[in-house]
């Protein structure tokens, strides 16, 4: 799924129908208060209650002017007018939004996405606008009404104090997302024959150099406070696991997890780290017991796995990589990243 930020209005009309813990889709009388039946407190008291549950239930998207549909979503009456309050409605809503929930929120984002060319939907001195509500590091909010919300079934919904108190201890938790990167660089295989005993090198025929693929993954703790232990599952498509890996390692029915019809295979990783005690000229070196590297506020811890040699974003691209991690005591983690979405790192030959 594309990031707020990317929207168009052929990505709004084509968002999915129903209702999400993520998403809320209100129409032009939602917020247009140029309409003589719109009333500014209505507007500003039921947007408290929306933005409070997105930022107590990590974030969402509010989204004003489109219509809601049985088939597919159709711009309401135009959209929003671009000035409903001077200077105009973008910068009217970022002035609100702050003074909307109390703690003041201050991580939000606001977009006006405007018609262009003729068949647009969106009329002219019109816009969509999205309120992008990310996870908040102040929870619990609380609205205009004195009460806390969450988001429940697609809903905007009050909590009671036990939950409310639960949402404070987040504070005193880590925050660990995973990032992914695919990284391609070319290699030569080895040209050179080592000759026994004396380990001298005969040259032979130079080979072409061959495309080598790497999925770089950053457990990022965009928390408070840092991370000490930090177990991360990266469920990975079959269709991305290298040739030779897939025919050596995962010979089995057991190896393989099917997910929404996919099989994968099941990566984990722990943010350990082994020192060597001695290190050899020849042979393996001999390390010491293992130790965990706390994750600070901010800081990643990266690792990376060779992927398909004939790795292809575009071929690729409706796969998802799903993850889940576990940290301290924080509530698990969970999550997917479409390949397509991935951000692609070429070195040159």
């Amino acid at each position: 799924m594309q990031k707020p930020k990317d929207w168009d209005e052929e990505y709004l009309l084509n968002l999915p129908i129903g209702e999400f813990d993520w998403l809320e889709v209100k129409g032009r009388r939602g917020l247009d208060l140029t309409l003589s039946s719109v009333d500014e407190s209505n507007v500003k008291s039921n947007m408290s209650k929306a933005i409070a549950a997105f930022a107590n239930s990590g974030g969402g998207t509010l989204v004003f002017g489109l219509l809601n549909p049985s088939k597919n979503w159709r711009i309401d009456d135009g959209g929003i007018d671009l000035a409903v309050k001077k200077p105009s409605t973008r910068e009217w809503l970022e002035d609100i939004i702050p003074t909307l929930v109390d703690f003041p929120l201050n991580s939000f984002n606001v977009y006006a996405v405007q018609g262009k060319g003729n068949k647009s939907q969106i009329a002219e001195g019109r816009a969509i606008f999205i309120i992008e509500v990310l996870d908040s590091e102040q929870t619990p909010h609380q609205a205009t009404d004195n009460r806390y919300y969450v988001r429940v079934g697609g809903k905007s919904r009050p909590i009671g104090h036990r939950l409310v108190v639960d949402i404070f201890g987040r504070r005193s938790y880590p925050k660990i997302q995973l990032e992914f990167i695919a990284k391609s660089s070319f290699y030569h295989e080895s040209n050179l024959i080592p000759t026994f005993p004396s380990f001298s090198e005969v040259a032979t025929e130079e080979k072409p150099k061959k495309r080598k693929w790497e999925l770089v993954i950053r457990a990022v703790n965009s928390g408070k406070v840092f991370a000490q232990y930090v177990n991360c599952f990266v469920y990975i498509p079959v269709a991305l696991v290298p040739t030779q890996e897939l025919e050596f390692n995962y010979t089995g029915g057991d190896d393989f997890e099917e997910i929404d019809g996919i099989k994968y295979v099941a990566w984990t990783k722990r943010n350990t780290r082994r020192d060597i005690i001695k290190a050899e000229v020849f042979g393996a070196h001999q390390y010491g017991s293992s130790w965990f590297d706390p994750i600070l506020p901010t800081l990643a811890f990266t690792w990376d796995w060779d992927i398909f040699e004939g790795f292809d974003k575009e071929k690729h691209g409706d796969l998802k990589i799903v993850w889940g991690v576990y940290a301290d005591n924080a509530p698990p983690q969970e999550g997917h990243t479409f390949i397509r979405d991935i951000e692609i790192i070429c070195k040159e030959k």
